[in-house]
C-alpha cells in the first residue's frame, strides 16, 4: 500500500511539473533552470516557435514517424505534441511521444527538417543523428533527480543541435551575400566519415562540440 502511494505521488507529480511546463512552452518558452544551464552553450540561436497538442490519429498519419508507429511505441494511451524550431530559413518539426510515465519513461522525438528541401532520418544520417542525441542520451539530461527537467532539456538540446547542423554546413561560394548561418559554435571538427556526420556532442566546460 505504501509502495502504490509513493508511485501514486510520483506520477501526480511529474503530471504538475509536465503541466507547468507545457504552459510555457506553449508561449515559446524553454526553461532551463540554472543547475541545467551547464548542459548548453551560452548562446543558442534557434528558438522554439510553437507548442502544441496532437491526436494519436494525427500522429500515426505524420509520414517520418513511420518508425515509431511501426515499433509499436505509439499506443493511443500516449500524449502527443508537434514542436516547430525555427532559425532563418530553417524549420524543424519535432512529433514527440510523452508516455504516462514520463518522467520515468522517457520522451521520443521523431524530427523532419524543412531546409534546402526536406530531411528526415530517411535521408540524412545527420538527422538520424540528431534524434538520437535526445531519444538515445537522453540521461544527459535528466537533471537532477526526479527529473522533471527533461523534456524542456531535450527540447533545448533539440535548438542547440539545429544551431550546429546549419552552422555546419558548407557555404556555396557562388552565392553572393553574406552567409546565412555562420559559425559560431566552436568544433573540433566539422564532419567525420563518408556520411559527413556532424559534431553534435557538447562539452563541458569547455565550451566545443566534437563527435560521439
Amino acid at each position: 500500500m505504501e509502495t502504490t502511494m509513493k508511485l501514486l505521488k510520483t506520477r501526480v507529480q511529474s503530471r504538475l511539473a509536465l503541466h507547468l511546463s507545457c504552459s510555457l512552452l506553449e508561449h515559446g518558452i524553454v526553461p532551463v533552470t540554472s543547475d541545467c544551464h551547464y548542459l548548453f552553450p551560452a548562446k543558442v540561436v534557434s528558438r522554439l516557435v510553437k507548442w502544441v497538442t496532437i491526436a494519436h490519429e494525427d500522429y500515426v498519419e505524420l509520414h517520418f514517424t513511420k518508425d515509431i508507429v511501426e515499433a509499436g511505441l505509439a499506443g493511443d494511451t500516449n500524449l502527443y505534441y508537434m514542436a516547430l524550431v525555427e532559425r532563418g530559413t530553417a524549420k524543424l518539426q519535432a512529433a514527440v511521444v510523452l508516455n504516462p510515465g514520463y518522467s520515468s519513461i522517457p520522451p521520443i522525438f521523431q524530427l523532419c527538417l524543412n531546409w534546402k528541401g526536406e530531411k528526415t532520418n530517411s535521408n540524412d544520417d545527420n538527422i538520424r543523428a540528431m534524434e538520437s542525441e535526445v531519444n538515445v542520451c537522453y540521461k544527459e539530461l535528466c537533471g537532477p533527480r526526479p527529473g522533471h527537467q527533461l523534456l524542456t532539456n531535450q527540447l533545448q538540446r533539440l535548438c542547440v543541435l539545429l544551431d550546429v547542423y546549419l552552422e555546419t554546413e558548407i557555404h556555396d561560394d557562388s552565392m553572393e551575400g553574406p552567409k546565412e548561418f555562420p559559425q559560431e559554435k566552436m568544433c573540433l571538427r566539422l564532419f567525420r566519415g563518408p556520411s559527413r556526420m556532424k559534431p553534435f556532442k557538447y562539452n563541458h566546460p569547455q565550451g566545443f562540440f566534437s563527435h560521439r
